[in-house]
């Protein structure tokens, strides 16, 4: 390589870090608003963090997905319900993602105990464990 070419690959190197620098600030940007949006929801929606009767708490955890360009939460309620179905009170855990800016739900996942589902889809892909839940889900999830 001629010496006038190593400053030009010196500032092809540096211009890209720049960029790439940049882009992780607005994504880091994004994926804070994101959080606090997620934050005001949670707070809107369960100001107790808790069910009515006390019997199951929820959490949400946002995710900024920066390949979507989407602000989403994972919305988790578990505790202890009474199964209709069973006349008896079982661990039962319900998640569901969202997209925020749209505001529509991507995907739903409802189990009592360690059965099967009763609700298990993602963008209308079903799922029959809570392993395929975690698969479809999981590209959301990135960040």
């Amino acid at each position: 390589m001629s010496a006038s070419l190593v400053p030009r690959a010196w500032l092809g190197i540096a211009a890209a870090l720049l960029a790439g620098a940049a882009q992780a600030a607005t994504d880091g940007a994004l994926a804070q608003q994101c959080f606090e949006s997620v934050a005001n929801l949670y707070r809107e929606s369960w100001p107790d963090g808790v069910t009515d009767d006390g019997s199951s708490k929820v959490r949400f955890d946002s995710h900024y997905n920066s390949q979507l360009g989407k602000c989403l939460y994972l919305e988790t309620v578990s505790g202890r319900t009474r199964s209709p179905a069973l006349d008896r009170i079982l661990p039962r855990t319900r998640q569901r993602l969202r997209d925020v800016d749209e505001n529509r739900t991507l995907g739903k996942f409802d189990r009592w105990d360690d059965m099967a589902p009763i609700t298990c889809w993602v963008q209308g892909q079903e799922c029959g464990s809570a392993g395929e839940w975690q698969q479809l889900i999981d590209p959301y999830l990135q960040n």
